[in-house]
């Protein structure tokens, strides 16, 4: 939430012709955060591609231990 406050800041700091001193500066730290941002993103795509791939192994194993109980 924080991070989110300070990137409101820094925008509305480029937004403000008389601040030009830090207008370099936000820059900077904006392009930073976005790789970060991405990065975030795949990890949460990531955990939700590994919990899906884990589901579907323990579905597989159940419905082969039914196959041999009704053998």
């Amino acid at each position: 939430m924080v991070g989110v406050l300070l990137a409101a800041v820094g925008i509305a700091m480029l937004a403000v012709p008389q601040l030009s001193i830090f207008r370099r500066d936000v820059i900077i730290v904006i392009l930073g955060m976005i790789p970060i941002v991405i990065l975030l993103a795949a990890a949460v795509f990531l955990v939700i591609g590994v919990s899906d791939v884990r589901e579907k192994g323990e579905e597989e194993l159940e419905s082969e231990t039914d196959k041999r109980e009704g053998e």
